[in-house]
C-alpha cells in the first residue's frame, strides 16, 4: 500500500503555481541561510526529476550556502541535509521552484518545511499558497496522531472511524487543489501538482481532466509529459483493454509469460508480503480460488517484493497455493509500471482471451463478480 506522508502532503500544497518563464534564460542563483547548521556540513538541492544529479553545497560558518545553475523551465526542486550527516532530519525538506533569478531562502535546520522563500513568480505564489493550505497540513497530523493512539489501544472500531474523517479532509484537500490547477492552467508548476496528484490511486477520467485543463503551453512541458506517460499507461490497462503481455519468474526461477493462461479468465493480483492490505485481503482471495479454480479459472499473483525470502514465506504463511511470479524490484518493477500499479492490493479480472473485464475486485465484490462471470 502507498499512502501520502504528511510530509508530502505538505509539498503538494506548497507548490501550486507559476507564471512561464524564457526557456533560453533560465539561469538562477540560490543564496540561502539556516539556522542551527554545522559549518562544513553538506547540503543538497534535487530537482524532482528522476534524470537530475544532486548539486551539493558546504554550509558556511554563518550558517550560508548557495547554488548556481540554469533550467529549460521552472522546475520543482528539494534541498535538504543527507541521512547520514543529519539522521533526524532525512524526512524534513525544502521545497522550491529553480526559475530563471535569484532565490533567497532562510529556515531552521530543524523546520527546513516552514523556510521563507523569495524570489521568482512561483516561488512568490508558493509562499501565498502556504497560508491557505497550512490548516490541511494541521488537521491532517492531529487526525494522524489520534490514529496512532487508537492502533497502538486495538481500538480498531474507532480508528476506522477516524479514518473516513481523513478521507473526507484529503477530499477537501484536493478539491482545493484542484480549484487551484483550474484557476492556472498557464503555470508550470500546475503540471507538477497534476502529476503529483495522480500519481496515486488515480482514475484515468480525473488525469485525463488535469491535462486537458493544461494550458498548451505548458503540455509540452516535463511533469505534463510525465502524467501523459500515466494516462497512456491508465489506457492500456482501462476496461475492454488487452491487458499487456509480461513475463517473469516464479519461486522457483521457472519463466511464466500471463499469454500462457490464455483460454481462462484470470485474476492479475499485485500484492507484497510486506503490505498489510494484502495480507489482509488473501484470505478473500484463497476463497475465491477455492470456489472457482475448476470452473476455467487461474489466478496470477505479481509481488513487489524485493526479498525472495519474505515473498516465500508470506506465500507458504497465506497459503497462497496458485501461480506465483516476481521480478523481486519492489516498485521500481517494469511490470507493476507497466500496468500503472500506484497501490496495493490492486487486481484486474481477464476474459479467456485476455481482455480486462473488471478491475480492483476485493472481499463479496470478488466473489460476486466471479459468480456472475463464471457460472
Amino acid at each position: 500500500m502507498r499512502q501520502f506522508s504528511l510530509a508530502l502532503l505538505t509539498i503538494l500544497f506548497f507548490t501550486t503555481s507559476c507564471k512561464h518563464k524564457n526557456a533560453s534564460s533560465g539561469a538562477y542563483t540560490i543564496t540561502g541561510k539556516i539556522e542551527n547548521a554545522t559549518n562544513g556540513e553538506m547540503i543538497i538541492c534535487k530537482q524532482q526529476t528522476m534524470e537530475s544529479k544532486p548539486d551539493m553545497a558546504y554550509i558556511t560558518q554563518d550558517g550560508s550556502f548557495s547554488f548556481k545553475g540554469t533550467v529549460d523551465e521552472p522546475i520543482a526542486a528539494s534541498i535538504y541535509f543527507p541521512a547520514s550527516v543529519a539522521q533526524t532530519q532525512q524526512q524534513q525538506a525544502i521545497t522550491l521552484f529553480l526559475e530563471e533569478g535569484n532565490i533567497f531562502v532562510a529556515a531552521k535546520k530543524e523546520e527546513l518545511m516552514s523556510a521563507s522563500i523569495t524570489g521568482g513568480d512561483c516561488n512568490k505564489e508558493l509562499q501565498q499558497v502556504i497560508a491557505i493550505t497550512k490548516p490541511y497540513g494541521l488537521r491532517m497530523k492531529v487526525l494522524s496522531d489520534s490514529l496512532k493512539k487508537l492502533y497502538m489501544a486495538n481500538n480498531i472500531a474507532a480508528a476506522e472511524a477516524l479514518q473516513q474523517s481523513g478521507i473526507k479532509l484529503e477530499k477537501e484537500e484536493n478539491s482545493a487543489i484542484i480549484k487551484l490547477l483550474k484557476d492556472n492552467p498557464k503555470n508550470y508548476a500546475s503540471a507538477y501538482l497534476a502529476y503529483q496528484l495522480n500519481s496515486y490511486d488515480t482514475k484515468l477520467e480525473n488525469a485525463q481532466t488535469a491535462f486537458n485543463n493544461l494550458d498548451a503551453s505548458v503540455q509540452e512541458s516535463y511533469y505534463a509529459k510525465k502524467l501523459k506517460d500515466i494516462i497512456d499507461r491508465l489506457k492500456s490497462t482501462a476496461i475492454g483493454s488487452k491487458a499487456p503481455e509480461f513475463t517473469a519468474s516464479d519461486l522457483n526461477g521457472k519463466d511464466i509469460s500471463l499469454s500462457s493462461f490464455k483460454g481462462k479468465y484470470v485474476l492479475l493480483d499485485f500484492w507484497a508480503s510486506w503490505c498489510s492490505p494484502c495480507r489482509q485481503e488473501n484470505p478473500n482471495v484463497v476463497k475465491a480460488y477455492a470456489q472457482f479454480k475448476d470452473k476455467n479459472f487461474a489466478i496470477l499473483s505479481f509481488s513487489l517484493d524485493e526479498s525472495k525470502e519474505a515473498w516465500q514465506q508470506a506465500v507458504a504463511s497465506d497459503k497462497l497455493t496458485w501461480t506465483q511470479v516476481s521480478d523481486l524490484k519492489g516498485w521500481a518493477s517494469s511490470v507493476a509500471n507497466q500496468y500503472g500499479i500506484q497501490s496495493i492490493p490492486s487486481n484486474l479480472l481477464l476474459d479467456p482471451d485476455g481482455k480486462i473485464i473488471a478491475k480492483d475486485l476485493r472481499g463479496d465484490d470478488l466473489i460476486q463478480a466471479l459468480s456472475v462471470t463464471l457460472k
